[in-house]
């Protein structure tokens, strides 16, 4: 048995999560699609030879906790003995990934001493998947096949070799094969940079020193996250929620519910009562709905520690098979996002009564419009996704932030208006902070924002993300509720349509047309009566709030 001092056993934790951090550099400097360069609609991840997470760099936190699943699902597949050095594979199963087929896992294995000691892994957004909506996200999918190519742990590269017939039947399949083929050599650069950071740690140390460092990591993650748990009370705390539609029974809305148990050092999320499996694409894959129970244990209790599988440890999630949030094959998944954004909100709001001190009100959920064109005989073929900021929950001591991505998207940045304007046929005419919708509170919610596209071109087709518009954002301990995101087309004609409903292959829009797209706030926090009359000063003078409105909302003279 390898024995190991604290600072040897530090040093490598820090150096796996450099390693990490550096393959996500890689990838944000060699990606051709803004969504991920800019945006960073990707996870990356360092997995033992088991699969268990070593290390992650900044990215989706949906992602990053899928990643090992996807790791374990190819081990699953082929055993330890079925790599080689060199070989990089692609998989987007959603029984394995957890999300949809747009977002595909890059993976190789990492040997040393020759024998398999490692993963790297990147998982990300492509432009195209060739499904039956550019992009992705097609709102009224009835099967997982309409959805796009399925990859079920194909080694594109073998040995060292590329499969060029893998490769050449992926590009004649996408929509963007430019686009496609650049980010799918980003993540493959990302992955062999990670390798090489491994391969030169086990150099200095030895394969089995790291192995036995990050078994002492990982029991001092649990360790840690058990003293955690202990601090919230015993109990069982239910609470529940509903999205709009399915996407197809657009009348039928679906509730997802959970129980959290908390016993001395262990909690618990159970999802039964979930709604069964929808016939539209919401379908939340069980893989990611565990990996999100554990993103919102970890923010709560640990949000400053790097992440391990140990961390993980004293969680148990279950549900039912076959529902909304752990549906089987060949449900359809590829509208999951609405179901990811709610269920992790649910789960705050379950805790919150347990720990209220730690847990914000609602935010506002996923919304953004895709601007494309893919026909060629009506111009130059495009995709742009945009996922638009919003306004954030209110904390239990601040208000809510405004202006930052939904929560699924962690500290995902914005695309920058010179990007927009460079790459696409668009003009950015505004982007402005969103003063209506936000929840009043002793704590206020956040602020949405307003984004306006003009058209620069011709025949451009338009789908809309969006949801929450029948059961908008909540607000906690006696702090209101927001409002409704929504987009608004042809703005300022006389033919000016307003959607709040997710739609897709929407125009086409042409040259001078506009689109004004308007992002809800955040929930209150508190009551509303007893918000601090200087806050509602500052607010003043700051120009989120008229005089009138302090007067009305606050009852404060100004």
């Amino acid at each position: 048995m390898t024995t190991i001092d604290p600072i040897t056993t530090q040093v490598i934790r820090n150096a796996l999560k450099a390693a990490a951090d550096e393959m996500q550099i890689s990838l944000v400097k060699t990606a051709h699609n803004p969504l991920i360069y800019e945006v960073h609609d990707f996870g990356v991840v360092l997995t033992n030879q088991k699969g268990e997470m070593l290390a992650e760099g900044s990215g989706l936190p949906g992602f990053i906790g899928c990643l090992p699943s996807a790791i374990v699902g190819g081990l699953a597949l082929y055993g330890p003995q079925g790599f080689a050095d060199g070989d990089v594979l692609l998989t987007n199963e959603p029984d394995d990934t957890g999300t949809h087929l747009s977002d595909v896992v890059v993976y190789m294995p990492i040997l040393a001493e020759g024998r398999l000691v490692a993963f790297s892994s990147v998982m990300a957004h492509w432009a195209d998947i060739g499904g039956h909506t550019p992009g992705g996200w097609c709102p009224d999918t009835t099967d997982v096949h309409q959805e796009g190519m399925i990859f079920s742990h194909l080694k594109l590269i073998e040995a060292g070799k590329i499969n060029a017939t893998l490769e050449r039947m992926i590009l004649k399949n996408v929509r963007f094969p430019d686009l496609v083929r650049g980010d799918m050599n980003a993540m493959i650069a990302a992955c062999r940079t990670g390798a090489r950071r491994y391969q030169a740690l086990c150099a200095r140390h030895g394969a089995e020193t790291l192995e036995a460092a990050m078994t002492i990591v990982f029991d001092q993650a649990e360790r840690m996250m058990r003293r955690k748990i202990a601090e919230i009370p015993d109990g069982v705390y239910t609470a529940e929620t509903w999205i709009d539609h399915d996407g197809v029974n657009l009348d039928l809305p679906r509730k997802i519910q959970v129980t959290v148990t908390v016993s001395g050092e262990e909690m618990s999320m159970d999802w039964t009562g979930s709604s069964e499996v929808a016939g539209g694409p919401v379908n939340h894959p069980f893989v990611e709905t565990r990996a999100l129970c554990h993103t919102i244990l970890k923010s709560l209790t640990m949000p400053l520690d790097p992440l391990n599988a140990g961390h993980l440890r004293p969680l148990t999630v279950t549900a039912p098979p076959n529902t909304i949030v752990s549906p089987l094959y060949p449900a359809p998944c590829d509208s999951y996002g609405y179901v990811a954004e709610m269920a992790m909100h649910v789960i705050v709001r379950a805790l919150s009564q347990a720990i209220p001190e730690r847990c914000p009100a609602c935010s506002y959920q996923m919304f953004g419009p895709y601007f494309f064109r893919t026909d060629p005989r009506f111009g130059k073929p495009f995709i742009y996704i945009d996922p638009v900021d919003g306004g954030g929950g209110a904390f239990p001591h601040a208000d809510g932030p405004s202006g930052l991505i939904f929560v699924g998207d962690g500290d995902c940045p914005n695309t920058p208006v010179e990007i927009v304007e460079t790459r696409y046929p668009l003009l950015m005419r505004r982007y402005a902070i969103n003063l209506e919708g936000a929840g009043r509170g002793q704590f206020r919610g956040g602020f949405g924002v307003i984004r306006e596209y003009e058209m620069l071109e011709d025949n451009i087709l338009m789908q809309l993300m969006n949801e929450n518009t029948l059961y908008p954002p909540w607000g906690l301990y006696g702090g209101e509720g927001s409002g409704v995101s929504k987009a608004v087309v042809w703005a300022g004609t006389d033919h000016e349509q307003t959607l709040t409903r997710r739609v897709s292959y929407f125009g086409p829009l042409h040259s001078g047309d506009r689109v004004v797209v308007s992002t809800t706030g955040g929930g209150g926090w508190g009551d509303p009566a007893e918000r601090d009359p200087e806050r509602v000063r500052d607010d003043v003078r700051n120009g989120f709030l008229t005089p009138e409105q302090a007067l009305a909302d606050y009852g404060v003279t100004i």
